[in-house]
């Protein structure tokens, strides 16, 4: 399974349907939570997500690092695009700085890392750049994971 994650704003979801139009199978991990009856004040039972059975090519979810990813890819945004997503979604002020700093301290880069090889992590970089250009990055690295 290849993991997408990445703080809120980065685009996991949107990148995710584009994967599903393009024929590559793609789940968002917080609707397999609340069906599966693993979200509790808000916070996803992943050690219990990781034990359902997902029929997927890839993931996507801020947390999907943790479940059993053969790759994972991580996306990272520019700080004031991200701010300004997460305002527009209703995100508190501590909130959006929790987030910004996870971002900033590369913390989903070292979780990962204390579970797979640096060599199966992807970092990609949007620089504000649009979803497709993602995208295209996203294909590359599944290609390149598929040819392995």
């Amino acid at each position: 399974m290849i993991c997408i994650t990445g703080i809120p704003g980065t685009g996991k979801t949107s990148l995710c349907r584009m994967l599903n139009l393009h024929g590559i199978k793609c789940t968002g991990l917080n609707g397999i939570a609340e069906s599966s009856g693993l979200i509790s004040d808000g916070v996803v039972d992943v050690d219990s997500l990781a034990s359902v059975h997902i029929e997927s090519t890839v993931v996507e979810s801020h947390y999907s690092h943790f479940m059993k990813c053969s790759h994972v890819i991580i996306l990272v945004d520019d700080e004031d695009v991200l701010r300004r997503r997460m305002e527009l979604r209703g995100y508190s002020r501590e909130k959006i700085n929790e987030n910004l700093d996870a971002q900033r301290a590369q913390t989903i880069y070292y979780e990962a890392l204390d579970r797979i090889p640096a060599g199966r992590i992807f970092i990609i970089e949007e620089k504000s750049r649009d979803l497709d250009a993602v995208f295209c990055d996203i294909t590359s690295i599944l290609s390149k994971i598929n040819n392995l």
